[in-house]
């Protein structure tokens, strides 16, 4: 059961339902036929049902559900196929951003990453294979038109000058003190960039206009820049030890960690300006509480 500390039982049932209608859907584009691979099939979908919290699906489910005013539509079943195609390319990333010869990950949701279990030949497989099935998860979508502005939307966010590029970022600067803006950049893509293309992709499919697609793409950009400051904070805050006159010395534990770079104080005004402002950019609209939510588990985690 998917459960969320601290929310209420009304939206603990929405997270729960929306998540299995999001499952359900993912088993069925991992449900191969016989003529794939058995190791490909099987890797696949462990690289999938592994684990992992879903923001992104159930993030386009939230802003389509809110933008539509929470009513059952008929396109339901394309923002299902969208949130799917979004997480399974999240995870093609995942496979190929673990391995040796990129971020050299030994571990993933707490067990061995996909090669370390696989090996490497069939990991670069499993995420290539993902990847091209992400975009056949988006021609599920009814309207022939919105189904290609789909396909540009998530190739945009997931190219050079996207979640790759920021992965390629990150890369070069492996072993480099990093500035704050390089960081920035790399969190932007790597981890913000998928965000962005859910709630572009839900503000699509909801017919929404220029001006609220914009105000979603900062929202979704700020919650993952949010999410990757706060892991930083909360790991140095961990830490922590008392000096000599009794007060928490913080030892970041990395020179280009958010922490490290801006010092403890400073960057968790920064989250708390960051959080403040996507509350700010939502509470015009009806029908929130699902986004207003988000904000606040991930204002949970902050120390």
């Amino acid at each position: 059961m998917y459960q969320v500390k601290g929310v209420n039982l009304l939206l603990q049932k929405y997270f729960e339902t929306r998540l299995d209608m999001v499952e359900k859907t993912l088993k069925t584009f991992l449900t191969l036929d016989g003529s794939c691979s058995k190791e490909l099939n099987e890797a696949m979908n462990k690289a999938v049902f592994s684990g992992g919290k879903r923001w992104r699906t159930l993030l386009l489910v939230a802003v389509y559900e809110m933008l539509t005013g929470m009513k059952k539509t008929k396109n339901f079943e394309s923002v299902l196929a969208a949130a799917a195609a979004v997480e399974i390319m999240h995870n093609a990333a995942i496979v190929h951003d673990d391995m040796p010869a990129i971020m050299n990950r030994k571990e993933r949701r707490g067990a061995p990453a996909l090669h370390m279990q696989y090996g490497n030949a069939t990991a670069i497989m499993v995420g290539d294979a993902l990847y091209t099935l992400s975009f056949e998860a988006l021609s599920h979508i009814k309207d022939p038109a919105k189904a290609i502005q789909a396909v540009r939307i998530l190739s945009n966010y997931a190219k050079s000058y996207g979640m790759i590029g920021g992965q390629a970022v990150a890369l070069i600067n492996k072993r480099k003190q990093m500035k704050i803006n390089t960081l920035r950049y790399i969190d932007s893509k790597k981890t913000g960039a998928l965000l962005q293309a859910s709630s572009d992709i839900a503000c699509l499919l909801a017919g929404a206009d220029e001006n609220t697609r914009q105000i979603m793409n900062n929202y979704a950009l700020n919650l993952g820049l949010a999410y990757r400051m706060i892991d930083d904070i909360a790991e140095d805050y961990g830490r922590g030890s008392e000096d000599l006159d009794g007060d928490i010395e913080f030892v970041p534990t990395s020179r280009s960690s958010y922490t490290g770079l801006l010092g403890f104080d400073k960057a968790r005004k920064m989250v708390e300006r960051m959080i403040d402002e996507s509350e700010r950019m939502i509470k015009p609209f009806e029908h929130n509480d699902v986004l207003v939510e988000f904000i606040q588990m991930i204002q949970e985690r902050l120390p």
